[in-house]
C-alpha cells in the first residue's frame, strides 16, 4: 500500500488517474468530471457538481462523503471539492491558459464600442510559476478562474447580490476567482509550503441558493515531515448579500493531522494510520451556515491487513460527541493465469452522517434548515471483478455488483419560493428509512499498442429499486463510450472521448422533477510538446455534439467550449 501520506497529497488527482476513459485535458483540476459518463455526472459549476461513479453503491454523490483521502479537499457548505485547489503544482514551471466557450468572438471586445459589444462569453484565465529549488527552497504564484456556467440569467442575479464585481478580473460574476503565492522546501525528509490569498467563491447550498463568500485572506500551511502529515488553514469569510443589505464573517481554524506507518509496516501483513481532522469557527452578523458548538473534531483510524498477496481487508473508523462513520471492505483475488484476474470483494458503509466535519444547519428567510438526520445509514456491497489480457495488445474486463442501502439522505421539502428565476426551498435533511436495491454492470475492451495507441470501448449499466422519488437525483441508468489515446513521434499527443449518457433526473430542488436529457459528448485534447526546451502547447473542446444545456436546478448552461493551454517546465 502506498503511504498515507502520499495518498492525500495526490488526492487531487485521483479522480483522472484511476478511470478508464481517454486522458482529455481538464478545465482546471476537479473539473475531470466534465468528461466523464462512466455513471452520473451533473455540473452545476465548478464549485458545486453530483459526481457518482456507476457502481459506486448508495444514491449519495462522492463528494458528500468524508474520507480521509480528501484531506486536501476544500469543504465548500457540505462536500469536498478539488476546485478551488490551492494544491501547488509539482513540476517547477510557467504556464498560461485561456479560452472561450464557441460562439463568442473575443477579438469584438478590443474592436467595437462598449454599445455595440457582444456579451463575452465566459473565458477561462489561468496564469502562473513555481520556481527551481534552491537548496530545498522554492516559490509558486497562481491565479486562476473558471467562469463558465456564469452566463445571461444567472450571472444578472448575482449582480445584484454582490457589492461590485466580485472576481480579480472580468465581467461575468464567475463562480471562483482565486489567486495565491507563497513558499516552500522540500528535500529527502520534508515537504511544506505556505501559501496566502484571497478569492472570491459562490457556494450551493441545501435551500439551492448562491452565496458568495469572499475568502479575506485565505492562508494554508502544510508540512509532510517523515511520517506524520499535517494541514493548518485559517479563513477570514465575508459574507454579503447586497439586495437585502446583509453582512457576516466567519473567522475559521481548519486542517489536520495524520500519522502513518513507515516502509517496513507498508510491507507488513499490518498497516496503520491515525489522525485528527479539525474545525474552529467564529461567527459575526449574517452568515447563512452553523456548525453546532461552533467547532468539529474528527478523530479517525485506518488499517489495513493483508494475510497473502491476494487478500485484503481494509477499515476506516471515525468518531466524535455527534457522530460515527465506518468503511470497510475485503478483497480477494482468486489466482487463476497469470494474465487472468478475478476480485471478489464486499464493502459496508455505516454512520450517521456522510459528511461529520460539515455544517449542521442553514439559516433562510427566518428558517433554520437541520442538515442532520435522526437515526443512522447502511451502504452493503458485493462486487466481482474479471480482467483478461488476451494478447500482448488486446484485453477485456467485467465488474458486476449489488448493493442495498438502508436509511440513506435525503431532503424533507416543507415548501418551494420563487425568486426570480430562481426556486429555492425549505425542509431539513432526513433519510429514507427503507432499503434501496440496485444492480449494476460494466464490461470493457482495451487496444493497446507500444507507446502508440491506447483506446478503451466501454458500457455500463445500473438498475436501482426504491422509493426514488425521494432520490435526490434518479442516476443515469447507461452509458456507452469510446476513448483513445495517440502518441505520434513520442512528442504529438491526440485524446478523445466520444459518449453517451441515459437521462437523469432531480426531485427535490423543484415542484417538479428537473429532467436532464441524455445525449452524446464528444471531446478532445491535442497536445504539441517540445521536449529539448521543456516547452508543451495544448488545446481541449469540451462537450461538442451535445446540446447545451442546464444540468442542475439553479444552475447555468453547460455549452461546448475551447480552452488551450502553455506550459514552460525548468
Amino acid at each position: 500500500m502506498n503511504s498515507f501520506i502520499n495518498k492525500i497529497i495526490i488526492s487531487a488527482l485521483s479522480v483522472s488517474l484511476t478511470s478508464a476513459f481517454a486522458s482529455i485535458d481538464p478545465e482546471m483540476e476537479g473539473m475531470e468530471v466534465v468528461s466523464r459518463d462512466d455513471g452520473t455526472f451533473l455540473i452545476g459549476s465548478p464549485t458545486f457538481y453530483f459526481d457518482r461513479a456507476l457502481g459506486a453503491g448508495g444514491i449519495h454523490s462522492e463528494s458528500e462523503l468524508w474520507t480521509p483521502r480528501k484531506l486536501h479537499h476544500r469543504l465548500l457548505f457540505n462536500r469536498l471539492s478539488v476546485l478551488p485547489s490551492w494544491n501547488p503544482i509539482e513540476t517547477p514551471s510557467i504556464w498560461m491558459k485561456t479560452g472561450n466557450e464557441l460562439g463568442d468572438l473575443i477579438y469584438q471586445d478590443f474592436l467595437t464600442e462598449s454599445k455595440e459589444r457582444p456579451i463575452n462569453r465566459t473565458p477561462i484565465l489561468e496564469g502562473g510559476f513555481r520556481t527551481p529549488l534552491f537548496h530545498g527552497l522554492w516559490a509558486t504564484f497562481r491565479l486562476f478562474q473558471d467562469d463558465h456556467y456564469c452566463f445571461y440569467s444567472a450571472r444578472a442575479y448575482r449582480m445584484n447580490q454582490v457589492d461590485g464585481s466580485f472576481s480579480y478580473f472580468g465581467e461575468n460574476w464567475p463562480m471562483f476567482s482565486s489567486a495565491y503565492g507563497g513558499l516552500g522546501f522540500t528535500n529527502d525528509f520534508v515537504n511544506a509550503s505556505v501559501l496566502a490569498g484571497m478569492e472570491y467563491i459562490w457556494i450551493f447550498t441545501e435551500s439551492s441558493r448562491w452565496i458568495p463568500v469572499q475568502y479575506k485572506p485565505r492562508i494554508e500551511a502544510r508540512a509532510d515531515v517523515g511520517n506524520f502529515s499535517t494541514t493548518f488553514v485559517y479563513e477570514n469569510a465575508e459574507y454579503q448579500n447586497y439586495r437585502k443589505k446583509e453582512s457576516g464573517e466567519r473567522k475559521e481554524v481548519n486542517g489536520s493531522i495524520v500519522y502513518s506507518c513507515g516502509e517496513n509496516c507498508q510491507r507488513g501483513m499490518l498497516q496503520l494510520s491515525a489522525g485528527l481532522a479539525f474545525r474552529f469557527v467564529d461567527d459575526d452578523g449574517v452568515v447563512y451556515t452553523g456548525l453546532a458548538n461552533d467547532r468539529a473534531l474528527w478523530p479517525f483510524l485506518e488499517m489495513r491487513v493483508r494475510p497473502s498477496e491476494q487478500l485484503k481487508f481494509d477499515v476506516m473508523f471515525g468518531v466524535n460527541d455527534r457522530d460515527w462513520l465506518v468503511q470497510d471492505s475485503v478483497e480477494y483475488q482468486i489466482p487463476v493465469l497469470e494474465k487472468m484476474k478475478i476480485t471478489l470483494g464486499a464493502k459496508n458503509m455505516s454512520g450517521t452522517r456522510l459528511n461529520p466535519i460539515a455544517d449542521t444547519h442553514e439559516y433562510f428567510d427566518g428558517d433554520t434548515i437541520s442538515l442532520t438526520a435522526n437515526g443512522k445509514m447502511n451502504l452493503l456491497q458485493a462486487f466481482v471483478r474479471f480482467d483478461d489480457t488476451l494478447t500482448n495488445f488486446i484485453g477485456f474486463g467485467l465488474r458486476g455488483s449489488f448493493w442495498a442501502e438502508h436509511g440513506a439522505e435525503t431532503f424533507e421539502a416543507d415548501k418551494y419560493v420563487k425568486d426570480g428565476i430562481y426556486t429555492f426551498r425549505h425542509g431539513d435533511v432526513s433519510r429514507i428509512n427503507s432499503w434501496i436495491k440496485a444492480v449494476t454492470g460494466e464490461f470493457w475492451v482495451k487496444l493497446w499498442y507500444k507507446d502508440l495507441l491506447r483506446f478503451t470501448a466501454l458500457t455500463g449499466f445500473e438498475r436501482i429499486d426504491g422509493k426514488e422519488k425521494r432520490f435526490e437525483v434518479n442516476p443515469s441508468e447507461f452509458f456507452v463510450s469510446f476513448n483513445a489515446d495517440w502518441l505520434i513521434k513520442k512528442t504529438f499527443r491526440i485524446s478523445h472521448s466520444l459518449r453517451y449518457r441515459s437521462d437523469a433526473e432531480w426531485n427535490l430542488r423543484t415542484n417538479d422533477p428537473f429532467v436532464v436529457k441524455g445525449d452524446w459528448y464528444w471531446d478532445a485534447t491535442f497536445e504539441q510538446r517540445f521536449p529539448k526546451y521543456g516547452i508543451s502547447l495544448a488545446g481541449t473542446i469540451i462537450q461538442a455534439l451535445g446540446r447545451e444545456m442546464i444540468e442542475t436546478p439553479n444552475g447555468e448552461y453547460s455549452r461546448i467550449r475551447f480552452f488551450c493551454t502553455a506550459k514552460k517546465a525548468f
